[in-house]
């Protein structure tokens, strides 16, 4: 029997799970039904029998767990290859497998070997070979077939190579896929799971920590997993006599580096163990991949001064940026400068050298924070005019991160109730998102570290909690395990556990249970499981047991009552005081605001003025801030910030923001809007409300 890709899904969860999980919640995770779940659990605990395996138990009242024996064993067969952890291998894994195979094992690249690597007839590896084909050629390389001997691809190492890169950025992007991953392991590093193939990545990862040292850096955990199979990669290469060449003014630059004489330590000593000679282009090669990789923590004092001044002067101006268009101002911004060059520092490697980085997270960041992505993206132009590339949206996802982590650590004394240490693969970005989340999430939480799992297993935490991204162990304190973007429904488990281990006192019922109380009190329930599923989904639609920070759309901030037309004013003052007096009267804000609007001005320039014609008037939420508020005033004539031509305004839109959020997703549907000179023109134009509203409104919908 094989476990389908949905069911082995619902058993990671479960076997991942410290505690018990209630069915609702898994209905929620895996977006099925309550029937089907069970109809799942059916399946997964024959399977786990015909393995000799302790089935999913459940516990009254709490929910279902995988006892401590079963977790052991498949943890176990996890590390020892997956073998036995089967399930059917979606399109595009497939996909990957084949396109590994051919690059990695070309002597064995053929039609059966396909079949057989992923349980598809001959028709269906034919249409797949068809788009590989294709994207081979788009690629600069040629997938032809030999008879009698299979596929064979022909062209540059650099286009292979960077294939290579990119099938190992997939697989990462993807954790779920073990299968995959376990099977291009083999592919690097043949063998039957032998002693031998188990030393050498291990002695390659030993390598990298020492290079890590001379670096003077800490690469997340994934990194070194995913370095560790390039160097096996390029030993594999060389032994073939497959070799890169680097263009020799290329090559004179990166022998300057740390990061060469890093990778020149690893290759001598490969070199005294197994005997293989890394050509010099080789070595560089490793440098590019050094040079790009994702950092934990990082040692500026070993950055050269050019380096850091021009990285620092980029960072700066995205900062600048990033609170002149999200009228924020960053309380900790010299500590939001040294994370933001930590990370920009590899990312701009990356870009130069085409280096891929997995990032499974790119596209939760994007459907969780579309306000702060769309912000972080404006501000892009000073990173890319640095690199002299545009900055991939994957890129800007970790950025996004960045920013979002700092948007909430404004300077507040808040009592520390609870140290926690986070444990987080995937460096510092998402280190701070996480942290920003969960100190946002629990009252009196205070996240005094962040780590990697190795950091962590090296060290005896001392903390009250330890929240990790990754399955470990907990030693002496609790552990919480978390993704790295909560959902209301991870808030609401997170909660559920905090107060199961600092709470003596019994747990609220939940909302469904509380109503499934008072309808059996008045009414007879034929349908018990069905009814509650039903109110379950009703609740979590509607009101989520973790308050949300709502963020209100454009819409509902530019009203009729809030827009206004005039021909002129005399001055800048008079055109702050004009478009801010439906805010006063709205009770939006106090009339010492737009004092404070106006000394804003006056002692730091006309920043506001974001773009010829457009003025964002705005002072901290303290100056007199009742309640989130946007209003607009047209000018036909414009008025002028200063003396110069880019500082005259005819569209002046007052924001009155309560805190660094709140505010954002109609600030960027607003920055949406006025990003087409189209619509600006439309809105000077406009005499009338309906035409500003229907402008907005067909942004907000688009």
């Amino acid at each position: 029997m094989v476990l389908d890709k949905r069911r082995a899904h619902l058993l990671s969860i479960i076997q991942l799970s410290n505690d018990p999980i209630p069915t609702k919640d898994l209905v929620a995770k895996m977006n099925v039904s309550q029937r089907t779940i069970y109809y799942d659990l059916d399946q997964i605990n024959s399977w786990l029998e015909d393995k000799n395996l302790e089935p999913i138990e459940t516990k009254h009242g709490e929910g279902l767990f995988l006892p401590d024996t079963t977790k052991a064993k498949l943890n176990l067969q996890k590390d020892q290859g997956f073998e036995d952890w089967q399930y059917q291998l979606s399109k595009e894994e497939r996909e990957v497998l084949i396109k590994a195979k051919i690059l990695l094992e070309e002597q064995d690249a053929s039609m059966q070997s396909f079949m057989d690597l992923t349980s598809m007839s001959r028709g269906t590896v034919a249409k797949v070979l068809k788009v590989i084909k294709n994207e081979f050629r788009q690629a600069g390389l040629q997938l032809y077939y030999q008879q009698g001997y299979g596929y064979r691809l022909s062209g540059p190492e650099e286009a292979k190579r960077e294939m290579l890169s990119d099938i190992l950025a997939v697989i990462f992007s993807h954790p779920e896929w073990q299968n995959v991953r376990n099977e291009v392991h083999q592919m690097i590093e043949p063998g039957d799971d032998s002693s031998e193939e188990t030393d050498q990545r291990l002695t390659v990862r030993n390598l990298l920590y020492e290079a890590e040292q001379k670096l003077g850096l800490t690469l997340t955990d994934e990194m070194v997993e995913i370095l560790s199979l390039q160097i096996l990669m390029i030993m594999k290469r060389i032994q073939l006599e497959k070799y890169i060449v680097v263009e020799a003014e290329e090559k004179q630059v990166l022998q300057q580096t740390e990061a060469y004489q890093a990778s020149l330590l690893i290759t001598n000593k490969l070199k005294e163990l197994w005997g293989i000679s890394f050509p010099d282009d080789e070595i560089c090669f490793i440098t590019m991949n050094l040079l790009g990789s994702k950092v934990q923590h990082d040692d500026f004092s070993r950055y050269t001064e050019r380096e850091l001044s021009g990285l620092r002067n980029v960072v700066q101006e995205m900062i600048a940026d990033f609170q002149l268009y999200s009228a924020v101002v960053f309380d900790d911004k010299e500590g939001l400068e040294e994370n933001l060059i930590s990370h920009i520092k590899p990312t701009y490697y990356r870009l130069k050298y085409g280096v891929k980085i997995a990032n499974d997270l790119a596209e939760s960041i994007q459907e969780n924070y579309p306000d702060i992505f769309h912000l972080t993206k404006r501000v892009m132009k000073h990173l890319e005019l640095y690199v002299g590339e545009t900055i991939p949206d994957e890129e800007v996802a970790y950025i996004t991160l960045h920013f979002g982590g700092w948007l909430t650590k404004e300077k507040k004394q808040v009592e520390t109730k609870f140290r926690a240490i986070i444990v987080c693969e995937n460096g510092i970005g998402t280190s701070n998102m996480l942290r920003t989340q969960l100190e946002n999430l629990i009252a009196g939480l205070n996240v005094i570290q962040t780590m990697s799992i190795r950091e962590y297993q090296s060290i005896e935490p001392k903390a009250d909690v330890i929240f990790s991204t990754n399955y470990i162990k907990a030693k002496d304190i609790p552990v919480i395990h978390v993704p790295a973007i909560l959902t209301n429904l991870e808030k609401e488990q997170i909660m559920r556990r905090m107060n199961e281990l600092f709470q003596s006192k019994e747990p609220e019922k939940d909302s469904t249970n509380q109503l499934m109380a008072v309808i059996e009190q008045y009414a007879t329930i034929h349908q018990k499981d069905e009814l509650k599923r039903e109110l379950v989904h009703l609740l979590e639609q509607n009101t989520p047991l973790t308050k949300e920070l709502r963020k209100p759309m454009l819409n509902e901030l530019l009203t009729e009552q809030t827009i206004q037309f005039k021909d002129q004013v005399n001055n800048w003052e008079e055109a702050i005081k004009l478009a801010a007096q439906p805010l006063v009267d709205q009770e939006s804000i106090k009339p010492e605001y737009i004092q404070a609007m106006i000394d804003n001005v006056k002692e730091t320039g006309p920043y506001i003025v974001i773009a010829p014609r457009i003025a964002i008037p705005h002072a901290r939420p303290e100056a007199g801030v009742e309640k989130l508020g946007m209003s607009f005033l047209r000018l036909k004539e414009p008025v002028y910030f200063s003396d110069k031509e880019k500082h005259r305004a005819q569209l002046v839109i007052v924001l009155a923001a309560i805190d660094n959020q709140t505010h954002l997703k109609a600030l960027a549907q607003l920055t949406e809007l006025l990003s087409d000179e189209e619509n600006v023109e439309r809105l000077i134009e406009a005499n009338d409300t309906k035409t500003v509203i229907e402008l907005v409104n067909k942004t907000v919908e688009a």
